[in-house]
Order: structure tokens, then sequence, then C-alpha cells
């Protein structure tokens, strides 16, 4: 816009007289004009906060100018939309059309009594500072001398701008070196992209498998509603062509569509970026369907490490041409930091799965050592009742009451060992299922078939405390079967003397809370902080992966775990997980009220 390069925004032929430091020629009224321009940059360097910046900026030119009123219009960068910091006194209203005029660098004619210039931060205007003074004209070249005033606001405000950068990308690298699991650190950074860029659409990350030839959705932040994305898991295949755009630059693309507006007609790619490029965008522009608005603009940057495609970070907006140089130049500042933690990531991942799957093997071996006395001793059972029925009856000599009292233990005996292995058998087959619906109630009894018999033999009172309504889980089944037989394994241990073990749950909103108490030695306050840790442990033969397992198992369920415990008060292990979304069209069926205390046979 002219008004911007130094000639009078208003459409009015300006004079010969020159801004301060333009020309070595002094004119009347410079030294004025110095020593306000002085004054004001003084008092603009004092102040941080960008509001209070361009309300005191205004606060001064309104004066210096002789007008009676005037505003700041600032746009966002991304909804567009503008907020207005007005001065002095109540007037006409502004005519918002010259103002955007303004805002798309053009020279729209103004009334004698207005005069109006851009404030030009990263090669866009950012907003427009406007002055009015009904009761006569502004002389020729004050729209110029406000433009030069406006350059020096824009000149500040970028600085605070670059401050705000600053402490944004320091954040997002402090907040994501924290231990975090890997999905908890995606949304960390997905939430500080939305600060950076400010974008209203979403954020989504993709992890690259098989050298770009798929790319995996692992997270996504839907900024325009108050939802969790249903798209986690998506994979989307790269053409071949297509490969190449994503494994050969580092560079950073802005791709944005029209929306009807313009002569390409909708949702044709308008940035001027290879074919490949659009394609690209296309390929990766999902949302518009039903009531998802449509992405106006997405910027793409490539995530490397050591020259190694990791993945994709995806940001969009719903309007196009909203991002340009600032945010591409923020995001790029980024994205070295995000790929080494997404690296680091699927390092620690790795070992982690290595760790579990020893340590599936280990708790395995420890639960046959452990379940192996009681099928020896129902088995032990079975052998000496069925050798005496057989000779009895070969004998001619038994009697009919003590037979049936015979094979009725023979019976329950063998009852003992089926729900053994059933339930072995089950941990083994659901370990490897993805989620899915699951009451509460036959996830305990998963666990409790294997154990129920060395309740009884440990002298331990099992209470349950299960409602009836609770509805169902959307996990891993085997998971949380192994996650439960973790904790009631540990409650026993610590009751060698028998005890009482009570499992509560109930509803709290959209989550299942589960409590394990058991009445054992409990845990001293200085060993409680560490037993969350990997390897660390208080049992003399443990490897110390128990609970860094649960802990692992809830993150895979999107659960959470809190333990309590004190020294002769027992523990107290609070589960808590998410509930299934409701079936279509009707309610899922309530699970068996459980009974409080199990009998003999229950137990088994």
């Amino acid at each position: 816009m002219a008004g911007a390069e130094g000639s009078d925004p208003s459409g009015r032929r300006p004079d010969n007289e020159q801004d301060p430091g333009s020309s070595p020629t002094t004119k009347p009224g410079d030294e004025r004009r110095y020593r306000f321009f002085a004054q004001l940059a003084g008092l603009l360097e004092t102040i941080d906060d960008p509001t209070k910046l361009y309300k005191a900026a205004l606060g001064r030119i309104g004066p210096h100018f002789g007008a009676e009123s005037g505003a700041v219009f600032l746009r966002h960068p991304v909804s567009d939309s503008l907020r207005v910091l007005p001065w002095g006194r109540a007037g006409p209203a502004w005519d918002l059309h010259r103002v955007r005029a303004f805002l798309e660098l053009e020279r729209p004619d103004l009334p004698d009594t207005e005069i109006m210039a851009p404030i030009l931060i990263g090669g866009r205007a950012a907003g427009v500072i406007a002055v009015r003074r009904p009761g006569g004209a502004f002389p020729a070249g004050a729209g110029r001398w406000l433009a030069r005033l406006c350059r020096k606001v824009a000149h500040e405000a970028a600085l605070r701008e670059e401050r705000r950068l600053n402490r944004i990308v320091d954040r997002i690298k402090d907040e994501t070196v924290q231990e975090l699991r890997p999905k908890d650190l995606f949304y960390r950074l997905l939430h500080g992209l939305k600060s950076l860029t400010r974008y209203d659409h979403s954020s989504a990350l993709l992890i690259a498998e098989e050298a770009g030839a798929r790319l995996v959705l692992h997270a996504e932040q839907i900024a325009w509603a108050k939802e969790k994305s249903r798209r986690i898991g998506r994979r989307i295949k790269v053409p071949e062509d297509l490969r190449p755009v994503l494994l050969r630059s580092t560079a950073i693309r802005v791709v944005s569509f029209d929306a009807g507006r313009g002569k390409k007609g909708p949702d044709v790619p308008v940035e001027k970026e290879s074919a490949e490029v659009q394609r690209l965008g296309r390929l990766l522009r999902w949302s518009g369907k039903g009531q998802e608005p449509a992405e106006g603009t997405l910027l793409l940057a490539p995530l490397y490490h050591d020259r190694q495609l990791l993945g994709l970070l995806k940001i969009a907006t719903r309007r196009p041409y909203t991002f340009g140089a600032p945010e591409m130049q923020g995001v790029a500042r980024v994205t070295p930091h995000v790929a080494s933690l997404i690296h680091s990531a699927r390092r620690a991942l790795s070992m982690e799965e290595r760790i579990i799957a020893a340590e599936k093997k280990h708790a395995m071996a420890d639960l046959a050592r452990a379940i192996s006395h009681d099928v020896k001793n129902a088995i032990g059972a079975i052998l000496p009742l069925a050798q005496q029925a057989r000779e009895e009856v070969n004998a001619g000599s038994f009697r009919r009451e003590v037979l049936i009292e015979d094979l009725r233990q023979i019976e329950q005996s063998a009852r003992i060992c089926q729900r053994i292995f059933d339930g072995m058998l089950q941990l083994a087959r659901s370990g490897v299922r993805p989620p899915e619906r699951a009451p509460l109630p036959t996830i305990l009894d998963g666990a409790l078939s294997i154990l129920g018999a060395r309740l009884e033999r440990s002298g331990v009172t099992l209470e349950m405390k299960v409602p009836e309504d609770l509805p169902e889980l959307k996990v891993s089944r085997g998971g949380l079967e192994q996650l439960f037989l973790n904790l009631f394994t540990n409650a026993l241990e610590s009751m060698p003397a028998g005890g009482r073990l009570r499992v509560q749950a109930r509803r709290e909103g959209q989550r299942i809370e589960v409590k394990v108490a058991d009445t054992g030695t409990g845990i001293p306050a200085d060993q409680l902080k560490w037993i969350h840790e990997p390897f660390y442990t208080t049992k003399e033969q443990g490897s110390g992966l128990g609970l860094a397992i649960c802990r692992s198992i809830l993150w895979e369920n999107s659960g959470e775990m809190k333990i309590e415990s004190a020294p002769g008060r027992g523990t107290t292990v609070t589960v808590t997980l998410p509930v299934a979304a409701p079936r279509p069209g009707r309610r899922a069926a309530s699970p068996p009220r459980r009974r409080t205390t199990p009998s003999p046979e229950a137990g088994a």
C-alpha cells in the first residue's frame, strides 16, 4: 500500500514534506516531529504487553495530530476477526470496508477528516491505526507521517511477538523434556503448537512407516470442538510418486484451499506449490464432512532425525491464506526438538516393549509356580478317591451315599483345575486382542478364577462390591486381567498371615473407579514414592517391574492409578478407567450382582 511505502494513504497528493531522518534538509516542523518520535519510541520501549503498547501509542498519536477520536483495529491472524481498541470521544462508526482495505494493503479514498495507516508485521498487516478530527481536515502529508509512526509501532509490536514466540518455544521444550508417556508427550506438543500458530481447526502428528509409504495418525487435537478425535490410528497410504515429496526435503509447506470464492472453484489448492505438494495436501485434508468445518489452510512440517523421516506435523486453519512466513518460521524452530523427542520416545517404547515381554514371561512362570500347589492338591484329592471308588465298586461293597460324596469331591477338585486353566488360557488369548467392550465383573472374574483357591488357602477373605448397573469398558481385556492379577497377587503377598481383600467399584462421570484394598503390612512413605520406578522392588526375589507394567497397561487403556499405603494399615490401589460409548439404540446389558463373600467353590 502507498501509505506503507511512504506516500499519503488518504488518496490526496502529498506535499513535499519529508519524514524525520529521510532527508538532510530540515523543514518547518521537523524538530517537533523528531521530538515526538523520540518520546513515542521511549514510551513504547517500556511497555511489554502488546495491548497496552497499542493503547499507549494511540493515546499519544491522537493528540499529536489534534484528533478527537481514534481506534486501533487489530486483525486476528487466523480467524481474520477484528478487535477494536477505541480512544477519545465517541463518534460515528468507522467504515470497516475502508479498514479492511488498509488491511489488504490497498489505498482507498478517505474523508479529509480521517487518516489511517497499516501496522505491518512479518510482511502483512496486523492492524490499522485510524484517527479523526471532525472539526477540520488533516493537512497534506499527515497520512504519510502516520504511516511512519505506525512503522515504529509495528517494530515494537514485532519485538513483543518475537518474545512471545520465544516464551512458547521455551515452554514447549521445557514441558516436553519431562518423563511423559508418548501419548501425553504428543498432545503436549500439539497444545504448544496451538499457542504458537493460533490455529482454529486442528493439529495432528502422523508417524511415518516403511520409509514414508504410510502415515499413521498418532495424535490429533481438534480446536473447534471439545471432543477427542475419532481418527486416531488412521493409516494413510502415500502413493509411490508422492513419497519423494516427503523424503527429499525438510522444507515446511503451506497449502491453501479456495472455499469457492476464487476462480479455481471449491476445494482447489491455490498456493504456489508444486503439483505434488498440492496432491499431498489433498491427501491429508480429511475434514469437511458432516458438521465438521473444512480445512482452509494446511501447514505441513516433515520431522527428520539423522536424515530419517520420522513423521509429519499437520496444522490446519478454517480459512485459506492464513499461514505465512511467521507461522512457518515459528514451527521450524520447534520441529528439530519434536523430531528428537519422537526418536527418543520410539527408542524408549521399543525398550519398554522388550522389558514388558520379558516380565510377562517371568510373571507367567511365577504364576505357574504359585498355582501348581493348588492344581497338585486338587489332583491329589481326585486320585485316591477315584481309586477307592473303583475298588469298592469291583468288590460290591460300596455304600451309595459315600460314593456320591466321593464323586462330589472329585467334581469339585476337577472344577478347580478347570477354572485355573481356563483363566490362564483366557489371559493368554485376550492379551493379544485389540480393545473391546467388556463388563468390569467379567474382567475381575478372569483374574480371580486363577487366584481363588490361593485366596482361600491363605486365609484371606474376599469382599466384592461391584454395582450391577456399571457401564461397559472399552479396553484390552487381557491387559486389564493381567493388571488386576498383579494387584491381587501383590495384596496376597502382603498378607502372609491372612486378612481381608476388598474390591469396590463405582462410576465417576465418564470413568469407572476400582479400589483394591488389603489389610497387609503396608509400604513405608520413603519407599512409596519409588514403587512406580522400573526395577525398584521391596521383595527379596522381585524384579521391580510389576507396577511399571501396570502403569504401561493403564496408559494403553487411557487409565490412571493411585496408590495409598501406610505400615500396619494396608495398601489401597485406585484404578480409574474410561467407560465405553453407549451402544446405539439400546442400553448395555447389566452384569449380574456379585456376592460379597464367595463360597469355597466360587473362590476356586
